[in-house]
């Protein structure tokens, strides 16, 4: 299941390459759904479905248990063991163990979904709007269970063309509904939120289909189910640490949402709510190698192998904190642009609550190294108590700054929090640390600072009394002058960086 013989310089390079080609595919239809539905539905409908869509998100995590996590973690332990035994009996303790939970929360949605209308949402003029839409999101529990399963061993093989084929199916449902709406002039809020429900099942047809030829056929179909004590103790305990850390993280993703609802008012929270897609978009280019990152440092971990942990660290903190300085200032510097082409003039706002948190970027990319880096060493109870100070920290800051600031305050809390969590994820991982090299970081800030005066004062002006498909034209063609300009810029940089790849071509884990 997992290439041996692949080197790092193999494992990251070829796999990321499918990445990001499909990945190159997959943004603009995600995009361009949220576009279509900026323009059909009102600002409070927005807000509506992608914060029932967020709370589903953020309770698949409770649903799952803790468990997807755990399996990313054991599995590709087992793959190195050969022992296809304990492979075949954790994914079937994991299915079986969510069967409850999903059926609990099935349960709370449908039923409660009236009185989390009123109460959790505060939708009162789209009281009844708001509760089908909630019955209609709870059918995702019962049909995630047998999607999450198969993903996660796509995840842990570290599979990375499967992950995205079964991405496209799903992004093309997603699509192919929602033009169906729009097209026959059937738009409204209870119908978008079903295409919700229909990739699902796209995706769960397709993802099996792969799984049993690719994975059931050649490797479990002999392998036998057993208990044993000892496994279970250990998938599940680590589990517990995983769905403890998940119960903060739940707490810290609604806390901003719900101050602004109740310290402001639901328009605030649309506004919030598409604020949040574009500081997105940076993420969608490194979640994907993150996701990745995942069982690689497990492997790597369960050899003992800390000097490639090393590598990997400090090759990520030294061009991830540049990628971040790069999108930043373009992202600040086009903010109104970009917030106009993407949802248009009534979420103008969208754009000024970025540009006060967008310099904080660098904070989150490293941040996410170093959650990765403990989570698949092993040190999930360290990882807890970081969430727990960063919970202390995010509230008392919401609570001052929307006071002062309103619906900015809160993404800048927000934002400002990354900075001490950063710290302390970093000294919880400093033995894999290594010499940071700061004058190319330096660099390159002066570089960015020159184009951004540049952009500032001689590019956008340009772009005032152009229409929503002409700042697109523009912003793309800028956007690829700004990055090739960059590249050059490090040419010799980036000859270093082929050098240090070739030298992890020869290293096998």
């Amino acid at each position: 299941m997992l290439n041996s013989k692949e080197s790092l310089w193999e494992k990251f390079l070829k796999k990321w390459a499918w990445l990001y080609l499909f990945s190159f595919i997959l943004w603009p239809i995600g995009y361009f759904v949220k576009i279509i539905l900026s323009y059909d539905l009102k600002v409070e409908e927005i807000w509506i479905l992608y914060w029932i869509i967020g709370l589903v998100t953020l309770l698949t995590t409770y649903h799952d248990l803790g468990l997807t996590e755990a399996l990313n973690f054991f599995l590709p332990k087992y793959i190195v063991e050969k022992n296809y035994d304990k492979f075949k009996s954790a994914l079937v303790y994991a299915m079986f163990a969510q069967v409850p939970t999903s059926l609990l929360i099935w349960g709370a949605l449908f039923f409660g979904s009236d009185f989390l209308a009123t109460h959790y949402f505060h939708s009162k003029e789209l009281a009844t709007e708001t509760a089908y839409v909630l019955k209609v999101f709870s059918l995702f529990f019962i049909w995630m269970n047998l999607y999450q399963i198969v993903n996660t061993v796509f995840g842990a093989t570290q599979n990375t063309k499967y992950q995205k084929w079964t991405e496209i199916i799903r992004m093309l449902a997603i699509l192919g509904f929602t033009m169906f709406y729009w097209l026959w002039d059937k738009w409204s809020l209870n119908n978008y939120s079903w295409t919700w429900i229909y990739w699902l099942w796209f995706w769960i047809i397709f993802s099996y289909i792969l799984f049993f030829f690719k994975y059931y056929l050649p490797y479990l179909k002999d392998a036998r189910i057993y208990y044993d004590k000892k496994m279970l103790k250990e998938i599940f305990a680590y589990a517990v640490w995983v769905l403890l850390a998940a119960n903060v993280g739940t707490i810290l993703w609604q806390l901003d949402m719900q101050l602004i609802i109740y310290l402001l008012w639901p328009m605030e929270a649309g506004y919030y709510t598409n604020y949040l897609s574009i500081i997105w978009i940076p993420f969608l280019v490194i979640t994907p190698i993150f996701w990745f990152l995942f069982p690689v440092i497990s492997e790597l971990s369960s050899k003992n192998e800390t000097d490639k942990i090393t590598t990997i660290k400090t090759m990520f903190y030294k061009y991830f904190s540049i990628i971040a300085i790069i999108v930043s200032v373009f992202a600040f510097v086009f903010a109104k642009e970009i917030a106009i082409i993407l949802y248009s003039e009534k979420f103008r706002m969208s754009w000024i609550i970025m540009q006060y948190s967008i310099f904080f970027l660098i904070f989150n990319f490293l941040l996410q190294i170093n959650f990765q880096i403990l989570a698949w060493i092993g040190k999930v109870k360290e990882r807890l108590k970081i969430l727990v100070i960063w919970l202390v920290i995010n509230l008392i800051l919401n609570l001052i700054l929307i006071h002062y600031m309103w619906v900015v305050g809160s993404a800048l809390a927000t934002w400002i929090t990354w900075i001490p969590i950063f710290y302390l994820s970093h000294l919880k991982t400093k033995k894999f640390s290594s010499n940071f090299d700061y004058k190319f970081f330096i660099k390159n800030i002066i570089f960015a600072a020159i184009l951004w005066i540049w952009m500032q004062y001689l590019i956008v002006i340009q772009l005032v009394w152009k229409t929503r498909t002409q700042m697109l034209f523009w912003i793309l063609l800028i956007g690829f002058l700004y990055i090739i300009t960059f590249g050059l810029f490090n040419m010799k940089e980036w000859k270093m960086f082929i050098t240090e790849l070739l030298k992890l071509k020869k290293s096998k884990i």
